[in-house]
C-alpha cells in the first residue's frame, strides 16, 4: 500500500461505514492538555482521525419543541452505538496494514472516576434497597440489613458530600475534531461544523500511523449569536463575560464558565428549570422541593447534598441519583441504545446550521411549556 494514499483510504471507509464528517489532526497538536492527550490511552500516539455523525434534523425538532421525547433519546443512542461501529472499521483497517490504533469511547468515561469499579454501583443499590424498605411500614429490617444499613449510609453518603463538580474526559473528542477541520468552538463550549451546525456526535481513533493532518477551518462557523446561553436553563454560562482557550495554534472565544454543577443538575434531569419559569427542559427525573439553585460558589456543596439527601429519601428521586451514577461510573458505550436518556442538551441542540434555523428552534424552546415530572 502507498503510504501517501492511506489518509484517503481512511477517510472513505469512514464515510462507507456512516460518517457524516471525517477529519485528521496530529497527536502532537492536541497532547499540551491533560484531557487531549492521546498519549494517556495509546502510548506513542502519532495522529487522531476524528468522526461525526450528525442528528436527524426533524427529531431534533420535535425535542425542543417536546412533541417527542424518546425519539432523540434513541437517536443519541443509536449515533453513538454507529460511532463506536464505524471506529472499529477503522482500528482492524490501520491494524491490518500494520499500525497500532485504539478507538476511543464516546463520553461518560472520566480519568478522576474509577470506569471499571462496579462496586460502587451495585453498594448503591443495596443501599437504596435497604432504604426502600426501612420506609415501607409492612416490612422490617433484620439485624444485620440494620446494620448494612448504617454502615453503607456513612461511606456512600460521606462520600457523595466530596463528590467532584468537575470531571477529566480521558479523551476529548471535541479538541480532536477542532485540530481534525471539522468544525470550531463556539460561544456554548459546543463545536459548530458549518454544515450541520452543533447538532453532531463525535468519536476519535488513536494510532501510531503518521498520517497528514487536514487543516483547520480558518473561519468559526459560530456566529455569536449566543442563542444558545439564552436556551441555558443551568446558568452554566456567561452572556457577555468570555474566556479564551487554545486548542493546537488556534485561540477560542468562548463564554465563561460558571459551576459546572449547574450543568450537572440540570442537565442530569434533576432540575427542570433554574433560570426561567415560562419552559423547563424534559426532567424527567426531577426532584421534588427544588425551587432554585444557588448563585455563588455554594452551588457545588448544594447540588452534592441534594444527591445525597435524594438517596436518604429513598423511592423515585433515589433510583434517579443511581441512574446517574450508574452512568458516570460505568459509561453509556455499553448500554442499549434505547437506554438513553438526555435530558436537556439545549445548548448544543438550538444550533442548527443557519442563523433562520436557530431562531426557530429557540422559539420552540421557549413555547415549549414546562414538564413536571
Amino acid at each position: 500500500m502507498k503510504e501517501n494514499n492511506l489518509e484517503q483510504q481512511i477517510k472513505k471507509l469512514a464515510i462507507d461505514e456512516g460518517a457524516d464528517l471525517v477529519g485528521i489532526c496530529s497527536a502532537d497538536s492536541i497532547k499540551d492538555k491533560e484531557f487531549s492527550d492521546p498519549n494517556f490511552l495509546m502510548p506513542g500516539a502519532q495522529s487522531v482521525i476524528s468522526i461525526a455523525v450528525k442528528l436527524d434534523d426533524d427529531i431534533v425538532n420535535k425535542y425542543l419543541s417536546k412533541e417527542d421525547y424518546l425519539a432523540l433519546c434513541y437517536e443519541e443512542g443509536y449515533i453513538t452505538k454507529e460511532l463506536l461501529k464505524i471506529g472499529d472499521k477503522i482500528k482492524q483497517f490501520l491494524e491490518e496494514n500494520g499500525f497500532k490504533a485504539y478507538r476511543c469511547n464516546i463520553n461518560f468515561n472520566y480519568r478522576n472516576i474509577n470506569t471499571t469499579s462496579k462496586s460502587v454501583v451495585s453498594a448503591l443499590k443495596n443501599l437504596i434497597d435497604l432504604i426502600n424498605k426501612d420506609n415501607d411500614q409492612n416490612l422490617e429490617l433484620t439485624e444485620k440489613e440494620q446494620n448494612t444499613l448504617n454502615m453503607l449510609k456513612k461511606l456512600i453518603l460521606g462520600g457523595f458530600r466530596k463528590s467532584p463538580m468537575k470531571l477529566v474526559p480521558n479523551f476529548s473528542h471535541r479538541c480532536a475534531a477542532v485540530a481534525a477541520g471539522l468544525g470550531r468552538v463556539g460561544w456554548s463550549g459546543n463545536i459548530i461544523t458549518e454544515e450541520y451546525g452543533a447538532r453532531v456526535l463525535f468519536g476519535s481513533i488513536i494510532t501510531d500511523a503518521e498520517l497528514k493532518p487536514d487543516n483547520v477551518l480558518a473561519n468559526n462557523p459560530c456566529i455569536g449569536c449566543k442563542i444558545c446561553e439564552k436556551s441555558c436553563q443551568g446558568g452554566l454560562f456567561q452572556k457577555e463575560e468570555h474566556e479564551v482557550i487554545t486548542i493546537g495554534n488556534l485561540e477560542e472565544k468562548i463564554a465563561k464558565r460558571n459551576s459546572y454543577a449547574y450543568c450537572i443538575a440540570v442537565c442530569s434531569g434533576m432540575v427542570g428549570q433554574n433560570k426561567f419559569k415560562e419552559w423547563s427542559t424534559w426532567s424527567p427525573f426531577r426532584f421534588d422541593e427544588i425551587d432554585h439553585l444557588p448563585l455563588d460558589e455554594s452551588v457545588d456543596q448544594y447540588v452534592s447534598n441534594m444527591y445525597a439527601r435524594a438517596i436518604e429519601k429513598g423511592g423515585k428521586e433515589a433510583e434517579n441519583v443511581l441512574r446517574l451514577i450508574e452512568n458516570t461510573f460505568l459509561g453509556r458505550n455499553d448500554k442499549p441504545a434505547e437506554d438513553f436518556r438526555p435530558t436537556c442538551g439545549f445548548c448544543q441542540l438550538v444550533c442548527g446550521p443557519t442563523l433562520q434555523n436557530k431562531k426557530e428552534s429557540y422559539e420552540s424552546i421557549i413555547n415549549s411549556g414546562c414538564i413536571d415530572s
